[in-house]
């Protein structure tokens, strides 16, 4: 049935790189159709023929937009963190004065893994941070295994900031302990107290590859290591389904993962290890496609009753056991 009818959407950011990434997946998702764009230098379209529209904008912009386009009777999915966290916490890891906070509290959170029924029922989704994406979903089913104090250290590629990349190698750390304004997002989700440090990888384009150390409860420490990571590993499997795309692996000495088995597919991986009463998780996404346009599309295809993960790449190329 969901075959015969398309639905119109619109982007407010289309050329920007997560709305340029949107556009793509949309361009093959087979069920809709974009029918309003917008950017810095104009828009195109109707926005009233649109269903539901996309804000790949700053947060500024977003809680502008946001209201304009919930008037018109479109759901609305933000990429931008202004409607991820309470007002005041926003205002304060932002440094902005919410400019929209009425809806706040109508926004659900758009992580499907976690709130896929909420999500389908919802007129605002506030698409999750890339960041948080990796370390939300690894640490969350560990809850009563290990402490809940996570000590992170990820890098992204320069995707996340900006088009290119430089050709020579070029690490740059821009955040540490609790200065990130991912933080709260990570905080709020999981109930962990976090130390996050960051690297954004200037030569690489795309991927996130998330270190977090925790220790391990009591009731793990007096396991053998081996055990303790079976403990670990079948607590991720189990709480996750086919559809969330969240698959242990391990490395062998033929192969070993990274940001090449995850980027431009919209799944997760997760390594675990355990050494001297800690857990060592190691949580890779595709920061643009995982992290955000594709978990963008999926939340889109719950509110618009399409299968969740229409028009995704699954990752099925690859070998996860």
């Amino acid at each position: 049935m969901r075959e015969a009818q398309k639905y119109k959407i619109g982007i407010f950011g289309y050329s920007g790189m997560v709305g340029a990434e949107i556009e793509k997946l949309l361009a093959v998702h087979g069920g809709v159709d974009i029918a309003f764009r917008q950017n810095s230098k104009g828009a195109e379209g109707n926005l009233s023929d649109c269903s539901l529209v996309f804000l790949a904008t700053k947060d500024e912009e977003s809680m502008r937009f946001a209201p304009q386009v919930l008037a018109t009777g479109a759901k609305t999915i933000d990429m931008s963190g202004a409607f991820r966290l309470g007002q005041p916490e926003f205002e304060k890891w932002y440094g902005l004065s919410h400019q929209a906070p009425h809806l706040i509290d109508e926004a659900v959170y758009g992580m499907p893994a976690l709130y896929a029924d909420k999500i389908a029922k919802a007129s605002l989704v506030a698409n999750p941070g890339c960041y948080p994406t990796a370390v939300i979903l690894a640490l969350l089913p560990l809850k009563g295994l290990v402490c809940e104090e996570a000590i992170i250290f990820a890098t992204s590629g320069n995707s996340g900031a900006r088009r290119d990349v430089e050709a020579e190698s070029n690490e740059i750390s821009y955040a540490w302990g609790t200065v990130h304004k991912h933080v709260p997002e990570m905080h709020k989700y999981t109930g962990f107290s976090i130390d996050f440090n960051a690297v954004v990888l200037r030569s690489v384009f795309r991927g996130i590859n998330a270190n977090i150390r925790v220790a391990l409860s009591d009731k793990l420490k007096n396991l053998k290591p081996g055990d303790a990571v079976k403990k670990l590993e079948q607590a991720i499997l189990s709480a996750y389904g086919a559809d969330d795309l969240v698959y242990v692996v391990g490395d062998s000495p033929d192969r070993q993962y990274g940001t090449r088995d995850v980027n431009g597919a919209n799944i997760m991986l997760v390594k675990i290890r355990v050494d001297n009463g800690y857990a060592y998780i190691n949580s890779i996404i595709d920061n643009l496609y995982k992290g955000a346009a594709g978990q963008a599309v999926e939340n889109m295809n719950l509110m618009l009753g399409f299968h969740r993960l229409q028009g995704l790449d699954r990752g099925s190329d690859l070998n996860h056991g």
